[in-house]
């Protein structure tokens, strides 16, 4: 009897050695769990489980299997909005379960938001009002001077904007493929149901993969928001995009390297070139004491106002309207907002040494020199000494633009992180201003 009782022991052992040595296996470390010395139970939460590059070659195959056995070998772990059946998330998130995050994401949306008639109003007079200014302080170039048509035709009608455009701006490829050349529109109806799939296949695998730099609770808790009806890849109760896992590497650098820069009070983010905003709308569930100033063309700012009061309606949203009375004292309001959107004339009312990180992603690598040295040289004046600068940028120079290699800096920046984790294959490069 002391014999079995020792073998059984010992097979009760074994099996908890198997199934830590199958989590090393197929699990990223941070989602290895101390096991039960006895049942040795698994963490039951999916969620928070991320796969190693085996793990990941396993669940690719397995997904593979599923689509072309039609569910018979394996159940597919991912469904596509357009395709598949919707999902209520309201529904699903009535009560948890082991297969997605609970308590729910802030960032999975769960409500309608009706947009009152008048922030739409404001939009559009905020919109010509900067057309208005920026035309008469800089001149229209020619690009600019065609982006701006563009953007007319499409999202207004005798200076009316045409809700619908604005609201589907991410879910209508004939819209989408019109304002933006980064490739991010992920589901296609135009294509096949098999090749969309494999595409979020991919996508997943992706997902999986950021678990190697990226926190795996951050990774859990982003979800790609419904605002202008983009199609998602729908896995563990959330929705996924490329376009979100590139702005989550861009969030996650800043949120993991850069301290809360203002104790007591809002700190202050300037994003040159925000684009609609959807890094604004991850900082802002980690960053909640922060007043994000989010500088772009106008053109670009009608997608912004509404992509962020659609996901934040109760949030302070000022738009150029708000604050053009008072530009000359800008910096007393400023901390009166969680965000302020601006045409590029604004920042030259902006106080010296007002803000706590400068940061762009994309786009100074784009610029002609003179452009560049210009936010070169109000980046330095804006950000207070030991502030930051945030940088995702091409370090070779091309016709058009200027790689980062050969920018003129007017302050020196020690380097505190440095990645290459992007889609672009640029440097994610963040700098502290020395103060000299």
């Amino acid at each position: 009897m002391l014999y079995f009782k020792w073998l059984l022991k010992r097979l009760i052992f074994f099996r908890r050695i198997m199934i830590e040595l199958y989590n090393q296996i197929i699990y990223e470390k941070q989602s290895q769990f101390i096991l039960h010395p006895t049942n040795a139970h698994r963490c039951p939460c999916e969620a928070v489980l991320f796969y190693s590059l085996l793990g990941r070659f396993f669940f690719g195959f397995k997904e593979i299997l599923s689509l072309v056995s039609n569910n018979k070998l394996f159940k597919k772990s991912i469904s596509l909005d357009g395709f598949d059946k919707s999902i209520d998330y309201k529904s699903l998130y009535k009560k948890g379960d082991n297969s997605y995050l609970y308590p729910k994401s802030p960032m999975i949306q769960t409500d309608n938001i009706k947009i009152e008639d008048t922030f739409y109003e404001k939009i559009s007079r905020s919109y010509f009002l900067a057309h208005q200014e920026e035309e008469s302080s800089r001149g229209l170039t020619q690009e600019w001077s065609s982006i701006s048509k563009l953007y007319q035709n499409i999202f207004f009608s005798d200076k009316t904007i045409i809700r619908e455009n604005i609201e589907n701006f991410r879910g209508d490829p004939k819209i989408y493929n019109q304002i933006f050349t980064n490739n991010f529109i992920y589901i296609s109806k135009e294509e096949s149901y098999n090749k969309n799939y494999m595409n979020a296949i991919d996508l997943v695998l992706d997902y999986h993969k950021q678990a190697t730099r990226m926190e795996s609770l951050f990774l859990a808790s982003l979800s790609e928001s419904t605002a202008g009806n983009h199609l998602c890849v729908n896995y563990r109760g959330k929705r996924l995009s490329k376009e979100l896992l590139y702005h989550a590497v861009v969030s996650h650098d800043i949120i993991t390297h850069v301290p809360n820069l203002s104790k007591g009070e809002r700190e202050i983010i300037l994003d040159i070139g925000a684009g609609f905003g959807g890094v604004a709308r991850i900082l802002s569930f980690y960053r909640e004491n922060t007043t994000q100033i989010l500088l772009d063309l106008p053109e670009t700012l009608l997608l912004t106002a509404y992509y962020l009061k659609d996901n934040f309606p109760n949030k302070k949203i000022a738009l150029l309207e708000d604050i053009y009375p008072n530009l000359d004292n800008l910096d007393e309001i400023i901390r009166d907002y969680d965000f302020i959107l601006i045409p590029p004339f604004v920042l030259n009312y902006l106080k010296d040494k007002s803000v706590d990180l400068v940061m762009n992603t994309t786009s100074l690598g784009f610029m002609s020199k003179d452009y560049l040295d210009y936010y070169l040289k109000e980046t330095s004046r804006v950000l207070k000494d030991g502030g930051y600068f945030y940088s995702l940028n091409s370090t070779k120079s091309i016709d058009g633009g200027v790689g980062s290699y050969d920018w003129d800096y007017k302050k020196e920046y020690l380097t505190i992180a440095y990645g290459f984790d992007n889609r672009f294959a640029y440097p994610q490069w963040l700098g502290k201003k020395y103060k000299t």
